[in-house]
């Protein structure tokens, strides 16, 4: 009888815990800030170059998955001289000397939205996903020098610098989460794959921390009354 207790007051104390960290984290809405560091290239530059990262995301779980919604705002200048100094690619130009046509810019963002699986209830929790990311280089401006254009000329090239500057890509993600409660602490990595047509050449990787609270929950509890 003694041991019939005991061990029923065993499962209670293990299973209570449990059942705490379940509800801590499933069906909640998470509020985030992230930032990290962003690596790309250009086809000016073959290194690899990296600019710094900032955003804010909302994390909304199930059972053992989340929808992850986030916007990064990317900062291309760079210090130089003691001045901030902006990035550079290229496009084909037929009106510029060589056939090609430099363009700078300063900012990049990009609006995602993923599908994370985390399969565990510890504090300590792997995930995994994938998605999607409209990206977007806002300030993209060609460069004109001592180019004299015509008005058809210039509206063309706009154009090319408006359809290079944005593009929607594929996004894979692996990161790890420590959960304190509400509060999250998390690092993950962003793959990008390369795209055609787009001032950033080759794939493009995300390397971001972050912390994130549930402030509500996500789905309502209903409850009948008699």
């Amino acid at each position: 009888m003694n041991r019939t207790f005991l061990g029923l007051a065993l499962a209670a104390l293990i299973s209570t815990p449990l059942a705490a960290q379940q509800e801590a984290w499933r069906h909640k809405w998470y509020w985030g800030v992230q930032a990290g560091v962003f690596q790309y290239k250009t086809p000016i530059r073959a290194a690899w170059q990296r600019a710094p990262s900032v955003g804010g995301h909302w994390l909304i779980t199930a059972s053992r998955s989340a929808l992850y919604l986030a916007y990064d705002e990317i900062l291309f200048d760079r210090p130089y001289d003691g001045k901030f100094q902006a990035d550079t690619s290229l496009i084909i130009d037929p009106t510029a000397a060589g056939g090609v046509r430099p363009i700078e810019f300063t900012r990049g963002r990009r609006i995602q939205a993923h599908i994370y699986i985390i399969p565990t209830d510890s504090r300590i929790q792997p995930y995994l996903g994938g998605g999607f990311a409209i990206q977007q280089l806002p300030d993209a401006t060609p460069l004109l020098g001592t180019d004299t254009l015509t008005a058809n000329q210039v509206e063309g090239l706009l154009k090319v610098v408006d359809q290079t500057s944005t593009r929607a890509s594929p996004v894979f993600t692996g990161g790890l989460q420590f959960r304190f409660g509400r509060l999250a602490v998390y690092g993950h990595y962003q793959f990008m794959p390369e795209g055609r047509n787009f001032l950033l050449t080759g794939s493009q990787h995300a390397f971001q921390g972050g912390l994130r609270y549930a402030l509500t929950s996500a789905r309502e509890e209903v409850t009948t009354g008699r």
